[in-house]
């Protein structure tokens, strides 16, 4: 066997490997799910109690 068509095959053996990979990278990649929303400002009265009370003390 000459020495040639040993290298020809690992030459061959190695594109074969890295497209393999390259192909396997690309297949795998899944995109990525959009990032949520922000919450909208909440309008009007709060039904939790969270919202600030009025200062009902006198004024001095």
């Amino acid at each position: 066997m000459e020495l040639g068509s040993v290298r020809n095959k690992v030459i061959v053996a190695a594109l074969v490997a890295i497209a393999g990979g390259v192909i396997a990278f690309f297949v795998s990649k899944r995109p990525q799910p959009q990032a949520p929303a922000a919450e909208p400002p909440r309008l009007g009265y709060s039904r939790n109690g969270s919202a600030p009370t009025p200062d009902l003390s006198p004024i001095h």
